[in-house]
């Protein structure tokens, strides 16, 4: 029997393309201009160009494109750059940061002309759901099935846990605790977690542990109780099927909280650093690399040259390594030789050093590193000075990179809010109103259901370059009538207009009852004058 080898269908159909492109090209006349011709009328899909000859992808479904043993392997290299990456450790980390930072917090808004109630018996049920959220979120007896966590720290655990391994499970199991209120717990699972029982194949309507109906809705998750890739386990592993909506009321069951979700049928996400991770490990030895140049070179070293009348014939002092290691033992050698801080190293006749001059630090080193982080700031939407937090441009330059990490950080509030805080909330909501701590006529309709849970969630505010420029602003915005006083409170300040309205009336009530007023006088006519040096912005 000869030797053979076996081909898969992919490798099959490349070379049958190739050889179609191939046949194509000589029974075609090559098309005049355009940088040497192609066979085709878009040079990107041309195989004949030299410089996309060797680019063969090919076309495969969603979940096909992003296998198990590939998103496997992104997600362990995206934790460990997570840990020993200082860029990629600084993408995750300023996002958990800015995205939720002490927590977003929820401020109730029913839909009181749905719901037939006036806008102060709005205020007063707001005020009543409140008051039970806070008490839910506040205590981590209450939220979290570990009793570790509150919600608003559980927010910044899901969306680094999400970014990092591409998605994050959330349960929903009902805990009895004696001294609690409520028992609707929330408990994240990590995305190894899911998949497969006993590692069955992905089928027609299973893929890594998502169980989904004829239309992609999912129907059930595959919770493994271990870590099914985890060497050191000492006890059997089973699977439990966790249905993700409840069979009687529809009420959900699990969560789970995206990083991106980028083609229509993908049931697992891809971690937020798997696009940049080859850069990224080559730019952190190129770093390295650097780092002990510059380390080596600062440990100059002083090399002491005997001399001697004759030639010592061999019988000198014995080469470096061969000598007694421990100093001082037989009238032996001082030890094994080593570079060190400012060391003087003693030869042995006859031997003479050779200088060589490392030159370090690299004056080349910074440019090219920050030509690669911006490369990598790029692909993760976030500049080059915030990534780095490095701002070194102009005001307006600043404040540009700003703004623009600004709406990925929104977009990404926007994505957990979806995902994880109000579905969350609406699951206290649900148990609140099946006990009577809230009364909401109707809640069963669906539609009164939606009016009832209506919220807005804020998050830490933007902060400001410089605030007074960016209140007079605000004033101008709101002046002009392109805004209003609740979207510039919020944007400053992180609150609500209507919050920091009502506590600055009790403060001037209190200041008046203990005389403590202070006369604003009105304002002036504002009077053209020339701007102060400071005050002109210069763009780089």
């Amino acid at each position: 029997m000869g030797w053979f080898t076996r081909t898969t269908p992919e490798e099959r159909m490349v070379r049958e393309v190739t050889r179609a492109a191939s046949d194509l090209v000589q029974s075609q006349p090559r098309a005049q201009g355009g940088g040497g011709g192609s066979e085709t009328r878009w040079h990107g899909a041309s195989r004949a160009l030299r410089s996309m000859s060797s680019w063969l992808p090919f076309l495969g479904s969603p979940n096909r494109d992003l296998s198990t043993p590939e998103r496997k392997t992104l997600v362990a290299r995206s934790r460990d750059a997570m840990r020993n990456h200082p860029i990629a450790r600084a993408a995750i980390v300023r996002t958990r940061t800015n995205v939720v930072g002490t927590g977003l917090i929820c401020r109730p808004q029913v839909d009181h002309e749905v719901l037939g109630l006036t806008e102060e018996q709005a205020d007063i049920l707001n005020a009543q759901i409140q008051r039970e959220w806070e008490m839910y979120a506040g205590d981590p007896r209450e939220c979290d099935a570990e009793a570790t966590l509150n919600h608003y720290q559980l927010q910044a655990l899901a969306l680094v846990s999400a970014m990092t391994g591409g998605d994050c499970f959330v349960t929903t199991p009902w805990i009895d605790r004696p001294g609690t209120i409520y028992s609707t717990r929330l408990q994240l699972i990590e995305t190894d977690r899911v998949s497969n029982p006993n590692g069955q194949p992905d089928s027609q309507f299973m893929v890594e542990g998502i169980e989904f109906d004829e239309y992609g809705a999912p129907v059930a998750i595959h919770i493994c109780t271990g870590y099914p890739d985890d060497k050191f386990l000492k006890y059997p592993l089973r699977w439990e099927r966790v249905e993700v909506f409840g069979a009687q009321t529809g009420r959900r069951r699990v969560l789970q909280v995206w990083c991106d979700k980028e083609r229509p049928g993908l049931k697992r996400g891809a971690p937020y650093l798997a696009p940049i991770l080859e850069p990224l490990q080559k730019l952190e030895r190129y770093a390295s690399a650097e780092l002990m140049s510059a380390v080596i070179s600062a440990m100059f070293t002083v090399f002491i040259k005997k001399t001697d009348s004759f030639n010592d014939g061999g019988q000198g002092q014995p080469l470096f390594g061969d000598e007694d290691p421990a100093p001082g033992v037989g009238g032996g050698g001082s030890g094994a030789v080593e570079l060190g801080e400012g060391a003087i190293v003693d030869l042995a006749q006859g031997e003479e050093p050779m200088v060589a001059n490392p030159a370090r630090p690299n004056a080349q080193f910074d440019p090219f590193f920050s030509a690669i982080v911006k490369e990598i700031g790029a692909a993760l939407e976030l500049p080059l000075e915030e990534l780095m937090l490095h701002y070194s441009s102009s005001y307006s330059a600043a404040r540009a990179a700003m703004l623009q990490a600004w709406r990925f950080y929104t977009m990404r509030r926007w994505w957990l809010v979806c995902d994880f805080c109000q579905p969350s909330y609406e699951l206290m909501f649900d148990e609140a109103v099946a006990r009577g701590r809230i009364s909401a006529p109707g809640y069963s309709d669906p539609a009164l259901r939606k009016a009832y849970t209506k919220s807005i969630w804020i998050g830490p505010a933007r902060g400001a370059i410089d605030e007074l420029k960016e209140a007079k602003a605000a004033r101008e915005r709101i002046d002009v009538g392109i805004s209003n006083e609740t979207i510039e409170t919020a944007a400053m300040t992180g609150e609500t207009w209507q919050q920091v309205n009502r506590q600055r009336a009790r403060e001037l009530v209190q200041r008046r009852a203990n005389g403590t007023t202070v006369e604003v006088a009105p304002a002036k006519p504002a009077v053209a004058t020339k701007p102060e040096p400071e005050e002109i912005e210069e763009e780089d």
